[in-house]
């Protein structure tokens, strides 16, 4: 039984092997990939997958460039901020320099002399009393400082005179080359800067006791007789209110701009004050 299955098996398979062989035999198709290297390789995205350019036309319009009226705006704060700051330096240089003129102290200058005026006729600092005055110190032979000084002075003067609403000021001339400054030549030369300034002059310890109430450092060289000679001295005017106090001093590097200025306000701040 055994063998005829076997037998049967083995028949069954040549059978097989004879039918295939007599078959077409099939052939098999593979698709071919192309591949190309940039897909490969690279990693950028696709079109579809690029991020979306920005509109630079629209911001331009939203806010990109300043507009004409942000920079007038802009400009016209820019021009308020510097005017402010500017003001308020000079508002800061006035308090300083007043700070500076209060430091010196208004009993430490001025105070008590006698000098003889050009006329002829004793003076004393009372006769001042109630109106302002300024005082400068030099001498007739000066070359250019002193003239310079007095024609600030003079300039000064007739600013505040051309102002009816401030009082008269008085200015003063003292010499300090009494050997050589008579009253003569005084009155001519004062003459020269203003119709109101006084010339004032006296013997050598008169001169001494004032300059030494105004701190005036002056200095004559050792000369026989009228010799040509200059006399070194302070550069300097002062300004007296109505009762005889110091209040200010100008020296050589303010211009006569700024002396009228601080004059009218002094003479203000004096007026509000009584």
């Amino acid at each position: 039984m055994l063998q005829a299955a076997l037998s049967r098996a083995l028949g069954t398979s040549s059978a097989a092997r004879a039918l295939a062989q007599t078959l077409p035999r099939p052939s098999l198709w593979v698709p071919r990939l192309r591949i190309r290297p940039s897909a490969a390789y690279s990693t950028a995205p696709k079109p579809s997958q690029q991020p979306p350019t920005p509109n630079l036309r629209g911001n331009v319009g939203r806010g990109g460039p300043i507009s004409w009226t942000t920079l007038a705006v802009m400009l016209g704060l820019g021009g308020a901020a510097v005017y402010y700051f500017d003001h308020e330096r000079q508002r800061v240089e006035k308090v300083r320099a007043k700070q500076r003129t209060s430091s010196v102290g208004q009993s430490a200058l001025g105070g008590d002399w006698t000098l003889t005026d050009m006329h002829g006729e004793k003076r004393h600092n009372t006769d001042f009393l109630g109106q302002w005055h300024l005082l400068y110190f030099g001498f007739t032979f000066c070359p250019d400082v002193c003239p310079e000084e007095l024609d600030k002075m003079a300039e000064v003067i007739n600013h505040l005179d051309a102002q009816s609403k401030l009082p008269k000021i008085q200015p003063l001339f003292v010499s300090v080359d009494p050997d050589r400054d008579t009253l003569p030549k005084i009155q001519a030369y004062v003459e020269q800067f203003h119709p109101r300034l006084l010339g004032l002059t006296g013997t050598h310890e008169q001169i001494k006791h004032i300059c030494k109430k105004f701190r005036v450092y002056y200095s004559r060289p050792q000369v026989d007789g009228d010799e040509d000679y200059l006399v070194d001295h302070s550069i300097i005017q002062y300004l007296m209110d109505p009762e005889g106090h110091f209040v200010a001093y100008y020296g050589q590097n303010m211009t006569a701009e700024q002396m009228l200025e601080s004059v009218q306000d002094h003479i203000r701040e004096y007026n509000a004050a009584h």
